[in-house]
């Protein structure tokens, strides 16, 4: 392919083909459950085991994209239908993510914060407990733009 207008061959088939509105609601149906069978992804995220116990929260293990193209894996929990909440950060007392430091997250969220109890292994590679602390106190300065948050973000131990 020369120029910038050819096609492969059977392109043009592909892009006339007729679909139907089942057909097509089916196929995005597909692509937004394929993070959540294949496990987490980069932004994708796998539904907690406290997910279901807990009706009036948003709780699950994901990947949130901040501001400089960091990543933070974690625990994230809130209220079910609210925005507009202060942001907890809960730091686990070791470098991953543990029960204590979720059921401390789902507890802020149902006192109506949004919670995040961050994997500090998983989102910083390599270094000390108090490196990987230091760059999470650092970046939680970029979840005051969080989509959920009021622009107040705190950090506590778990």
């Amino acid at each position: 392919m020369s120029d910038i207008n050819e096609q492969p061959a059977g392109f043009g088939n592909v892009v006339r083909a007729p679909v139907g509105r089942r057909s097509a609601l089916g196929r995005m149906a597909a692509i937004s459950v394929a993070p959540a069978i294949a496990g987490t992804g980069i932004l994708g995220f796998a539904g907690s085991a406290f997910a279901a116990t807990d009706a009036g929260l948003n709780a699950r293990k994901l990947r949130y994209a901040i501001c400089g193209g960091q990543v933070i894996d974690g625990y994230f929990a809130g209220p079910r239908g609210r925005n507009n909440l202060d942001v907890v950060v809960v730091l686990p007392d070791r470098d991953v993510l543990d029960a204590k430091a979720e059921a401390t997250a789902r507890r802020y969220a149902q006192a109506g914060f949004y919670a995040i109890a961050p994997d500090l292994r998983a989102t910083f590679k390599g270094g000390n407990r108090e490196a990987m602390v230091a760059q999470m106190v650092k970046a939680a300065g970029n979840l005051k733009r969080f989509a959920h948050g009021s622009g107040k973000v705190t950090i506590v131990s778990a």
